[in-house]
C-alpha cells in the first residue's frame, strides 16, 4: 500500500510526490494518511478496462484540487498554486481516456460541489460510478 500523497502510476506517482512535497513545505493541513489510496483503490476496482491507471490519477488529482479550493480561504496563494498544480495533472491523466461523457460527470460533481461541499464518501462512490461513463 502507498503512503498519502503517492501514487504507484509511474510518472504520475513521481509529479503527485512532487505536489505532496509542495503540500508539507507550504503550511496547508497535512493530508489525512491514506486517503489518495482510497480513491486509486476504489476506481481500480470498478474499472479494470483501458487507461484504469489514468483514470485512478485523475480521480486523486481532482480530489486534491477540490480540497485545496475549500482551503484557498486561510491559505489563499498555497492553496490556489497547488490546486492549480493539480488541476494541470487531472487533466493532463484525462487525455488518454479520450471520453466527454467522462468530463461532463466531473463537470456535474465540481456544480455539486461548489453548492454543498462534496465529502470522501460520498466521492468515493462517484468514483465508483465513472466506469458507467466510460462504456456510454
Amino acid at each position: 500500500m502507498h503512503e498519502a500523497g503517492e501514487s504507484p502510476f509511474g510518472e504520475a506517482g513521481g509529479l503527485m510526490a512532487e505536489g505532496r512535497t509542495i503540500w508539507e513545505r507550504s503550511g496547508l493541513p497535512p493530508m489525512r494518511s491514506g486517503e489518495l489510496t482510497l480513491i486509486s483503490d476504489a476506481v481500480l476496482s470498478a474499472y479494470k478496462g483501458k487507461n484504469a491507471e489514468s483514470l485512478a490519477a485523475a480521480c486523486q488529482c481532482f480530489w486534491l484540487f477540490r480540497k485545496l479550493h475549500r482551503l484557498a480561504v486561510d491559505h489563499p496563494v498555497c492553496a490556489t498554486l497547488l490546486g492549480d498544480y493539480y488541476f494541470s495533472l487531472f487533466s493532463k491523466h484525462l487525455i488518454p481516456l479520450d471520453s466527454a461523457p467522462l468530463i461532463d460527470e466531473f463537470a456535474r460533481l465540481l456544480i455539486e460541489d461548489t453548492q454543498r461541499p462534496v465529502n470522501q464518501a460520498d466521492y468515493i462512490g462517484f468514483v465508483k460510478r465513472l466506469p458507467k461513463a466510460l462504456t456510454s
